[in-house]
């Protein structure tokens, strides 16, 4: 059976298989319809997923407090608005279509960059609350263990991570030097 991001996103590309092979079937004049509906959810994408995006943004400029500021105005929209969170699954990412889950690990995130070990584990653990199947907070709990030099719980955090379909190349190499620094 495949693991969660695996399954999303085969089902990512059968559903653009699928409309790749409709479109072929249809008139100029339906193509074009097809084409602008296409269009108007790409647009609908970058709008409604604007506020992570730009957060996103500033976790890669590394401007830690900004970036935090942000994905805590994300994560408020998405607890406020229903229709918001049905949506996040077109913008979020394929570990998780929760748009809570995912902003409260990208807020742990933060947290480990700035050696936040405490903030970065309850956000990590408030995402695993919105959503247990979410492999990437267990990666990352499994991080702070390692930081914390509790091999035990590095151990137990990783395996749960790899059984939910966390694949990261260097990731074991990562946390043994982490439970080896001084």
């Amino acid at each position: 059976m495949f693991a969660r991001p695996q399954r999303n996103l085969a089902l990512s590309v059968v559903l653009l298989v699928a409309a790749v092979a409709l479109a072929r079937r249809l008139d100029d004049e339906q193509q074009w319809v097809l084409s602008a509906l296409g269009l108007g959810v790409v647009l609908a994408v970058g709008l409604l997923g604007r506020p992570y995006f730009q957060a996103r943004d500033l976790m890669r400029q590394k401007d830690w407090e900004r970036a935090a500021t942000a994905m805590a105005g994300f994560e408020h929209q998405q607890t406020t608005s229903a229709w918001r969170r049905r949506l996040a699954f077109l913008y979020v990412g394929f570990h998780s279509y929760d748009g809570v889950a995912v902003a409260r690990n990208n807020l742990g995130a933060i947290r480990l960059e700035q050696q936040r070990l405490d903030d970065a584990q309850r956000h990590f653990e408030r995402a695993l609350e919105s959503d247990p199947g979410y492999a990437m907070p267990w990666a990352n709990l499994a991080v702070v263990a390692a930081k914390r030099h509790d091999r035990a719980e590095c151990t137990r955090c990783r395996d749960r991570a790899r059984a939910l379909g966390f694949r990261r190349r260097g990731f074991d190499a990562m946390l043994t030097d982490l439970l080896a620094s001084p």
